[in-house]
């Protein structure tokens, strides 16, 4: 007899990245089925049908619905997008109450379903809302997970392939902490053509002379903020960031992904999420990948660490 696997996702929220996420996960055929719940039950079943109309130009068939929490109890992956752009001037820590107000109530009804799978959280700010999450549901800290730094070192890449003019696929690498203002980028571990970075900029110093390893942090940091200055806010980054999550996780891929997860003794922290190398399975974020990092790198680490983990005191 011929077995069939399917596999469902379900996106909570309907704004620009939710919507854009949905987008990326039909056109790219990750799934069977694809559930959007939002409150706004008819922006819901507009973006449903927008996205449905173009099935027939596209490789795979995905059925795309408008549902409630309790199409959760099957779903193989959750996406939590749900939240607001950032006010101007605000940053994704501003947004913690506003957040956390939603996102109490959009775990409630996930769990209330029966809900078994991987939770991947997208809102800001998302190494936060990770652990509350975690914390809230009672899942295995394996089935939790955020988006953490996996955009910003897609950044780091297409930046450092921007400045190089190589393809940014050629650039190994993580940013590493906190997705805010505390990450940073482990350098000892970046490499581009298989060469340590800092070995590749001294071979071609006169190429090269002008790029410089604080102004490349430095851009990778203040992406997120010069799009939203030029745009309003970003959805298109985060949205393929996600869809590869999905993927990884659906296809069990084992891919190292930077994506925020729960340190228990990992480069000596505990109980807080941050972004760092993680092995992605089907059963979601399993074992973190430890670099060797400097004792500078190892000191940012512990400085967000404890800026996230303040953050998420009294929350319970």
């Amino acid at each position: 007899m011929v077995s069939v696997n399917s596999n469902k996702v379900v996106v909570v929220g309907t704004g620009q990245v939710g919507s854009t996420t949905a987008f990326s996960i039909i056109t790219q055929g990750l799934c069977n089925e694809l559930v959007l719940i939002d409150p706004a039950t008819t922006k819901a079943m507009g973006e449903c049908r927008d996205l449905d109309d173009g099935s027939e130009f596209l490789n795979r068939h995905v059925k795309v619905r408008v549902g409630d929490y309790a199409d959760c109890k099957d779903a193989d992956v959750v996406v939590i997008t749900a939240g607001r752009r950032p006010p101007k001037n605000s940053d994704r820590m501003g947004e913690l109450q506003f957040t956390l107000d939603i996102i109490g109530g959009i775990t409630d009804g996930i769990m209330s379903s029966g809900f078994d799978g991987v939770i991947v959280v997208v809102s800001n700010p998302v190494d936060v809302m990770s652990w509350y999450v975690w914390k809230r549901s009672g899942l295995s800290k394996t089935q939790v997970l955020g988006t953490g730094t996996a955009l910003d070192t897609s950044r780091l890449k297409t930046i450092i392939g921007e400045e190089t003019g190589l393809d940014p696929r050629n650039v190994g690498g993580f940013v590493m902490g906190e997705h805010g203002n505390s990450q940073f980028v482990p350098w000892s571990a970046v490499s581009l053509g298989g060469k340590p970075f800092a070995q590749f900029l001294a071979d071609n110093k006169d190429r090269f002379s002008s790029v410089s390893t604080a102004d490349l942090e430095a851009k990778t940091r203040e992406r997120g903020n010069v799009i939203k200055d030029a745009k309003g806010g970003t959805n298109f980054g985060i949205a393929s960031t996600v869809a590869g999550i999905v993927q990884t996780i659906l296809w069990d891929e084992r891919r190292i992904v930077p994506v925020s997860t729960l340190l228990d003794g990992e480069y000596g922290e505990h109980d807080v999420f941050l972004g760092v190398p993680t092995e992605l399975r089907a059963n979601g974020a399993n074992e973190i990948v430890e670099l060797t990092l400097t004792d500078d790198e190892q000191a940012k680490l512990h400085r967000s660490a404890q800026i996230v983990r303040s953050y998420c005191e009294g929350l319970l």
